[in-house]
């Protein structure tokens, strides 16, 4: 080998030397700043909000046995923890009104979801202060049999000339499919105080429940990692999400390191994209009863066959 060809060999040999001896002294502190930058990351991901809308959806709402009910949309990223939590609804309340996501739960794009809303979530009128950039409109679809008076004062308490000035209608004669602008909706969410509580079973009550069925019925015992909504804020209901056990029926969930039981209504099975390791999805009040401290913990599970 030529010596000048040598001498370059032997000088990237001594850069790359140096190269390592650099990385080794200093890939810790990178590696501390970047797990420091990914905590950063995650709690600012907990606490700042999801918004779903944005001022340039349009929601449509219809009324149903006296209550307000509007289609959400789903979009990319969005689940049925995230859009229960947005509207401040419970997750069983959820599938209540979407039966067919309990035995497939899984959300595809483009999809419409029933979500009754509360009066106060509806923005009749602007106002000072109003940021249209803060709000999506609501828009009422009519139905057969429906006339511009009952939507207006009965349905919305509004006065009728508003709606028809609103709409630019040039008389008050409209038909079925219309969709007529009502008001508005926060894209920041439904607020929790604007629903009413709803009371839920205790565990007592459910494991009684269990232990009656369990006298008919075979029991199942499995183990396996358990997963919850760490920074939900959800309260009162008990349920569980499971990939074997009935709907509907009641399941037995033991945390073995703070020795509490805790008995929750099974009322879908775990979503697409979970870890087969997941044994069952918690409520956020069902793990807080058997002192869940993180968002994924061992536990024993018992239903009934």
């Amino acid at each position: 080998m030529p010596k000048l060809m040598r001498l370059r060999a032997r000088g990237l040999n001594f850069a790359l030397e140096k190269d390592r001896i650099t990385m080794r002294k200093y890939v810790p502190l990178f590696a501390l700043l970047l797990f420091l930058s990914f905590q950063k990351s995650a709690a600012q991901d907990a606490v700042e909000p999801m918004w779903l809308l944005t001022s340039r959806d349009s929601v449509l709402l219809f009324i149903e046995n006296g209550n307000k009910v509007i289609k959400h949309t789903v979009k990319s990223k969005q689940t049925l923890f995230s859009i229960s939590r947005y509207y401040n609804l419970g997750l069983e309340e959820l599938l209540d009104q979407n039966p067919t996501l309990k035995n497939d739960p899984s959300l595809r794009i483009g999809a419409h979801l029933r979500v009754p809303i509360p009066n106060k979530a509806i923005r009749r009128y602007k106002g000072s202060g109003f940021k249209p950039v803060e709000y999506a409109c609501i828009y009422y679809v009519v139905q057969g049999g429906d006339n511009l008076y009952q939507i207006s004062k009965r349905f919305f308490d509004m006065p009728v000339d508003t709606v028809a000035k609103r709409n630019r209608l040039k008389d008050y004669y409209i038909k079925p499919g219309q969709r007529l602008l009502i008001g508005w909706i926060g894209i920041e969410g439904v607020h929790a105080d604007w629903r009413t509580k709803v009371q839920s079973a205790d565990s007592g009550t459910l494991g009684t429940r269990y232990l009656n069925e369990k006298n008919s019925r075979k029991e199942i015992e499995s183990q396996g990692v358990c997963f919850w909504q760490k920074d939900s804020k959800e309260k009162g209901d008990l349920y569980a999400l499971h990939r074997f056990a009935a709907i509907g029926t009641i399941i037995s969930v033991h945390n073995p390191m703070s020795n509490r039981t805790v008995y929750a209504k099974v009322i879908s099975r775990i979503p697409d994209g979970y870890e087969r390791n997941i044994e069952v999805i918690l409520s956020p009040e069902a793990a807080r009863k058997i002192g869940a401290l993180d968002p994924r913990f061992f536990v024993k599970v018992k239903y009934l066959k």
